[in-house]
């Protein structure tokens, strides 16, 4: 993840919690932000500041809140990289246990995931079995092999 180039040096200081009478400078905190990839906790740490404190300063702040919520859009971009790189790895393990996540948070809106009353399991020897929340199969795993009809879908067969 590439850092903005404009970012200001943090300042070293001689306490080991900044006082309530030196204000938060919004610069700074944009650093501290960046730095710990958009965790506020950490980048307080930085600051040497509550926690509370910086999160109430970025809330009070448009600009902070669009330079924090873009050094987290960035590392969820990393994190996207990383599970397309493990849908298409060669080793099934990894590739199904990563089409599971993605079926099960990204494809929670399409009725995946167990909140989502569909079940979604990886299998021995990676074969994925789709099924209703009760239990009941979907699809070609079901007892009768017949392909699954779900309500409101219409059958050319």
């Amino acid at each position: 993840m590439s850092l903005p180039a404009d970012l200001v040096p943090l300042p070293t200081a001689p306490y080991d919690e900044r006082p309530e009478t030196i204000p938060l400078e919004i610069e700074e905190c944009r650093t501290a932000l960046w730095l710990t990839k958009g965790n506020i906790t950490e980048a307080a740490k930085l600051l040497k500041v509550p926690s509370a404190r910086l999160r109430r300063f970025v809330r009070n702040s448009a600009y902070l809140t669009e330079e924090w919520n873009e050094s987290r859009e960035m590392l969820a971009d990393k994190a996207q990289e990383i599970v397309e790189e493990a849908l298409f790895d060669e080793d099934p393990s990894r590739r199904d246990t990563m089409a599971r996540f993605v079926l099960q948070s990204i494809g929670r809106h399409r009725g995946f995931g167990t909140s989502g009353g569909v079940n979604v399991n990886v299998n021995k020897g990676g074969k994925i079995s789709i099924s209703w929340g009760d239990g009941t199969a979907i699809g070609p795993n079901k007892p009768d092999d017949e392909p699954p009809t779900i309500e409101g879908e219409v059958s050319t067969a």
